[in-house]
């Protein structure tokens, strides 16, 4: 499946993602070789509230794809990054989700499930952990800020509610008023003021901001490479929040 637009930065993105027997990435540039890139914690970077993979190439906003990859419960694939930052179409992962639906998966997936609780809190945000045996990944997500009235979604991540419940919603910025970008909002994201909602488009949900959190952390979680089980309650969350998370996961895995 080959995905092109239109990146952030103004220029046109690309990549290729193909069903494989493992999971893999390589950067394509012009007719050099492609490089392998690693997919671990280590090379995993936040920046203005995007993630970024690897240092040289450094790969930007890959957490839609990941996103989509995750809700779709394809781990096994090989990604071929044909530019340095990836296509971010209406800002949501439902682009994605549309073409990676059609790969047949046939492989099994690992997943894991730790045994204890697991917590990672940080001001007024937290993210909590806890083993449930029943296979899936629930989530109990709530968004609070002095903007909007707390959004909250309750959720089981299987690939029919991921399509329909959260890969359509879009990343959102709080601002104000004044701030320039609300005059020409382009097709992507939501301003939020706190007056009122700036969109392109009519809303999606009527809580669209909480659900893009989730499509967030499931893009996080998926640097992991395996699925999750279990029970995640959590609030006001960010990139940071995550992969702090994350990386508690890869350290139990590490010790088990």
């Amino acid at each position: 499946m080959i995905f092109e637009g239109t990146c952030l930065n103004g220029r046109d993105g690309k990549v290729t993602v193909s069903t494989s027997n493992r999971l893999s990435l390589f950067f394509h540039r012009d007719s050099q070789a492609p490089v392998a890139i690693p997919l671990n914690i280590d090379a995993v970077t936040v920046q203005h509230h995007l993630v970024s993979l690897g240092k040289s190439p450094k790969i930007k906003i890959i957490e839609h794809l990941f996103s989509a990859l995750y809700g779709l419960n394809l781990f096994k694939v090989k990604i071929d990054f044909g530019s340095d930052e990836l296509p971010f179409y209406d800002g949501s992962s439902a682009p994605f989700v549309t073409l990676l639906s059609r790969i047949k998966n046939s492989s099994s997936v690992d997943h894991f499930m730790p045994e204890r609780a697991i917590i990672v809190t940080e001001s007024d945000s937290f993210l909590h952990y806890e083993p449930v045996q029943d296979n899936n990944l629930n989530i109990d997500m709530q968004l609070s800020h002095p903007y909007i009235t707390t959004q909250r979604v309750i959720i089981t991540v299987n690939k029919k509610n991921y399509t329909r419940e959260i890969a359509p919603a879009r990343t959102f910025v709080y601002t104000t008023e004044d701030d320039p970008r609300l005059k020409n909002l382009p097709p992507y994201g939501i301003g939020v003021t706190r007056k009122k909602f700036y969109s392109a488009t009519p809303l999606r949900f009527r809580n669209e901001l909480v659900r893009h959190k989730i499509l967030d952390l499931l893009g996080d979680l998926y640097v992991i490479k395996k699925r999750l089980v279990g029970k995640i309650t959590c609030k006001n969350t960010s990139h940071y929040l995550n992969l702090k998370f994350v990386k508690k996961l890869i350290e139990y895995l590490k010790d088990t």
